[in-house]
C-alpha cells in the first residue's frame, strides 16, 4: 500500500468509502417485509402505550429495552409506520461508521500509518456485510454495536484508561453501560473484559489510577442493576439454539462476519498472523490493543462455558460487538508488518475480497439485477388480496401463543392492511363472532408450530377454493358451505 497516495488522497477517500456505507445501509432499505423479531421490535415500540405499559409488555417479550424505548420515541416523532421503522436501524449503523472512524483517529500510535490506518479500517467496518445486514433490520444488534463503540470511546485513549474525568463524564459512562447491557444482554462481556484488563494492568503493571478505579466500580454497579433485573424478569431464554459443532472452532463465526467461507478465513487467518507478529509487544505496551485481544478470548470463552455447562447460547448475532477488536486488530496490525510482501498480500487480500464478495450478495446485486426476498411477503400477498373481490382476511394463528405471537402478527398486519387499501380488513377468527361468506386465510410459515398447514377448526364449514404462493405466505381463500 503506497502511503503517499493515501495522505495526497485522503480526505477524498473518507468522504468516498462513508458514502458508499451510507448507500449499501440506505438503498432498498424496505425492499424486504419484516421478519418475525423485527415484528416482535415493532409491536414492543407503539407509541399509543405509555412508559411503564411498554416496559411491561417488554419485560414479558425480552430485555432489550434500550433499543425498544428509542424505537417506541422514533415511531413518536415520525410516526408508528412499518416503512419508517428500520430507518432507525440504519442511522444508528451509520453513526456507528463515524465512532469506529473516531476510535481509530484516537487510538492509533502509528504516526506513519495513521492515515492508512483509518482508511483501511473504515473500508473494512463501511463494506462488512454483518453490520450491513443489521442495518436494514429492525432489530437491537446496531444499537448494542454503536453504544458498545461510545463506551469504548469514553474510556479509552491511546494506551490507557482516559484520565481527568469529571463527575458528569463519570455518570455519563454510567448511562451508556446500563444502556448497552439493556440493548443486549452479552454486552456485559465488554464491562467483565473492561475490569479484567483494569485488574490485570495493576496486578502486573501495578498501575492504576483513579479513572480507573472509578470505572471498575461503575461497571460493577452498572452490572449488577442488570443482572438482578435480568435474573428476575426475563420470562423467557431461546430453545432454539444448538450446541456449538466442532465445525465452529475452525471459523469462529468468521464466515457469517464477513460473508462466506473464503473471505471469513482470510480474516481469521490475518488475525492469527498479526497477533503472532505483535502479541509480545503488545502485551509490554498493555495498550487498547491487549485489552482487544482480552474482549475477543472472552467474548467466546464465557458463552461457550456456559453453553457446555448450562445450555447453548453462542449465535453469531449475539456477539456482533466482537467486529469492533477484530477489525480494529487487523488493521491496526496489518499496516505495522515490515515485510513488505506480506503486509501488501494481506492488504489488497482484504480489500480484494472484502469489495468483491459483495457481487454474491444482495448488496451489490440490488443495483443491476432482480433479487429475490427471504422473509415472508406480506406485501405482495396484501396487494394480492387487494387485487381481488374479497378483502376480508385473517391468519392462520399460533396455537398456543407464546410470547403474544398472534398479537404481534395481527399489530403488524394490520399496520400492513394501512398502507395498501383502508379496505383490506383483519379479521381474528377466534374473537369476531360474525361469519363471512369469503375470507383470505393467510398461513405464515414461521407464525405456527403447525409443520403443514391446516385449516382451524372455526372454518370447519369453509371450503378452500383458491390458493396462491408468496414466500413463507400462502394465501387461501376460503368459501362457506351454501353461499
Amino acid at each position: 500500500m503506497n502511503h503517499n497516495i493515501i495522505t495526497k488522497n485522503y480526505y477524498f477517500l473518507i468522504p468516498i468509502i462513508i458514502l458508499f456505507g451510507i448507500i449499501l445501509r440506505i438503498y432498498n432499505l424496505n425492499f424486504e417485509d419484516f421478519w418475525s423479531d423485527e415484528m416482535v421490535s415493532y409491536w414492543l415500540s407503539d407509541p399509543k402505550n405509555n412508559f411503564f405499559e411498554t416496559l411491561e409488555i417488554i419485560f414479558s417479550s425480552n430485555l432489550t429495552i434500550s433499543y425498544e424505548l428509542l424505537l417506541k420515541y422514533f415511531h413518536s416523532l415520525f410516526g408508528y409506520n412499518i416503512k419508517i421503522s428500520r430507518y432507525l436501524s440504519a442511522i444508528l449503523s451509520i453513526i456507528s461508521i463515524f465512532y469506529f472512524y473516531k476510535l481509530l483517529i484516537k487510538n492509533s500510535d502509528d504516526k506513519k500509518n495513521n492515515k492508512a490506518i483509518v482508511c483501511l479500517g473504515l473500508f473494512l467496518i463501511s463494506f462488512n456485510i454483518f453490520h450491513i445486514r443489521y442495518a436494514i433490520e429492525l432489530r437491537a444488534y446496531t444499537l448494542t454495536f454503536l453504544l458498545s463503540l461510545i463506551y469504548l470511546d469514553l474510556i479509552f485513549y491511546k494506551r490507557l484508561i482516559v484520565k481527568n474525568l469529571n463527575f458528569l463524564k463519570y455518570f455519563y459512562i454510567f448511562l451508556i453501560s446500563f444502556s448497552l447491557l439493556f440493548s443486549h444482554a452479552f454486552s456485559i462481556i465488554i464491562l467483565i473484559s473492561t475490569n479484567f484488563y483494569i485488574l490485570t494492568n495493576y496486578l502486573l503493571n501495578k498501575y492504576y489510577s483513579k479513572e480507573s478505579i472509578y470505572i471498575f466500580f461503575i461497571n460493577i454497579f452498572s452490572a449488577s442493576i442488570f443482572l438482578f433485573i435480568y435474573l428476575n424478569g426475563i420470562s423467557h431464554s431461546p430453545y432454539w439454539i444448538s450446541q456449538v459443532k466442532n465445525s465452529f472452532y475452525t471459523n469462529f463465526y468468521f464466515s457469517n462476519f464477513f460473508g462466506s467461507r473464503l473471505v471469513g478465513s482470510i480474516y481469521l487467518v490475518t488475525l492469527i498472523i498479526t497477533l503472532k507478529i505483535f502479541f509480545k509487544d503488545t502485551i509490554k505496551k498493555f495498550d487498547i490493543n491487549f485489552f482487544f485481544i482480552i474482549l475477543i478470548f472472552f467474548t467466546y470463552l464465557i458463552p461457550l462455558i456456559y453453553g457446555y455447562l448450562i445450555k447453548p447460547v453462542l449465535i453469531p448475532r449475539y456477539i456482533f460487538f466482537v467486529l469492533i477488536p477484530i477489525l480494529f486488530l487487523i488493521t491496526n496490525f496489518s499496516l505495522k508488518i515490515k515485510n513488505t510482501i506480506l503486509k501488501k498480500t494481506i492488504i489488497l487480500s482484504l480489500i480484494i475480497f472484502t469489495f468483491f464478495n459483495h457481487f454474491t450478495e444482495n448488496t451489490f446485486k440490488q443495483f443491476y439485477k432482480k433479487i429475490y426476498p427471504s422473509k415472508p411477503e406480506i406485501g405482495k400477498s396484501l396487494k394480492y388480496i387487494n387485487n381481488l373481490n374479497y378483502q376480508y382476511f385473517t391468519f392462520l394463528m399460533a396455537q398456543d401463543n407464546s410470547l403474544n405471537i398472534n398479537s404481534i402478527y395481527s399489530n403488524y398486519l394490520k399496520s400492513y392492511a394501512k398502507l395498501v387499501d383502508e379496505n383490506i380488513i383483519l379479521i381474528d377468527y377466534e374473537k369476531d363472532k360474525v361469519e363471512y361468506d369469503h375470507v383470505w386465510l393467510m398461513y405464515i410459515t414461521d407464525v405456527t408450530n403447525q409443520k403443514k398447514f391446516k385449516k382451524p377448526n372455526f372454518f370447519d364449514n369453509y371450503v378452500i377454493i383458491s390458493k396462491k404462493n408468496f414466500n413463507h405466505v400462502q394465501l387461501y381463500l376460503l368459501k362457506k358451505n351454501g353461499s
